[in-house]
């Protein structure tokens, strides 16, 4: 499936940004909105969201196709709950404009569950909804959050106070929707968090095709700039409160072979000076500006 006119906005003054192999991905001139094209079916989707999407022992290979998933999610776990404790101060510190008590919170992609258990410890009342069923399995297994296995889109619930997504948006066939359905979804003053890739930011124009996420074009089907966010957002009833750049932090082990698949020759050099310090196991906080985080409100409209 491919787009005669963006998406978001209507527009037909759009052209290729990027080629990466038979993909395509398109920018639109007006709202500055990307999409991969061909779009993939929901059948191609399935094969990537499989039992190993978070755990996938070929995604160091560098070959686009194995770009997918996650090579060792739960070896992630503790640096993934280091970032998302700040994330999760931060829509706390938007309390006041919530409901009084306990706010009701929905992360949507949920995954193994690392979010949930720091969203519950900083006081939120946390409900899980994760797309992949071995996934939920696996978290259903370790806590016992509220959590279903369904399509976000199809999902129905007394209103929350704050919805996230993080690195979700991208992989949806229907980002629009989803935001129309979050706004539906949220009490007033309700707010909405997410993190996605910003393809606008100075890195990521330099970087282009390099970039880790451009070459997912099994599973990120669109591409969000600040501007075209904002867009969205605006347009299907929020308030954009703040937009900032977000890191993350690796191993240094995985940080070097994660800098090979984009960069061969210096990130060969850096795995070869990390073997060498026998420094591996040691976390390395990283922000290459490539990465927004997306706090919105709820517009009350009089």
């Amino acid at each position: 499936m491919s787009f005669s006119k963006c998406p978001l906005c209507n527009g037909s003054e759009h052209g290729l940004q990027y080629r990466i192999e038979s993909y395509s991905i398109i920018r639109c001139r007006s709202c500055d909105l990307m999409w991969l094209s061909p779009q993939p079916t929901r059948e191609d989707l399935l094969k990537v969201y499989d039992d190993h999407y978070f755990s996938n022992d070929k995604f160091l290979c560098g070959k686009n196709e194995f770009i997918y998933g996650y090579c060792d999610y739960a070896a992630e776990r503790f640096n993934k709950q280091s970032s998302y404790v700040p994330i999760a101060q931060k829509i706390k510190s938007h309390a006041p404009l919530l409901a009084t008590g306990q706010p009701r919170l929905l992360d949507v992609g949920c995954g193994l569950g690392y979010f949930l258990d720091v969203a519950h410890d900083e006081g939120f009342a946390v409900n899980g909804l994760e797309f992949n069923a071995t996934a939920l399995a696996t978290l259903q297994s370790k806590y016992v959050f509220p959590t279903w296995c369904a399509d976000f889109q199809e999902f129905e619930s007394a209103p929350y106070d704050v919805i996230t997504m993080f690195d979700v948006i991208e992989h949806l066939r229907d980002p629009i929707a989803a935001v129309q359905k979050a706004v539906n979804l949220l009490n007033p003053n309700g707010i909405l968090a997410m993190t996605t890739m910003d393809c606008g930011s100075l890195a990521s124009r330099l970087l282009g095709t390099r970039l880790e996420d451009f070459r997912r074009v099994r599973e990120h089907l669109f591409f969000f700039s600040r501007p075209s966010i904002r867009y969205l957002l605006e347009k299907y009833g929020f308030t954009l409160l703040e937009i900032r750049f977000h890191g993350h932090t690796f191993r240094l082990d995985l940080l070097s072979s994660r800098l090979k698949m984009s960069f061969p020759y210096l990130g060969a050099l850096f795995e070869r000076f990390v073997r060498a310090l026998n420094v591996g196991h040691l976390q390395f906080h990283i922000n290459p500006m490539t990465k927004m985080l997306v706090i919105a409100q709820k517009t009350v409209r009089s």
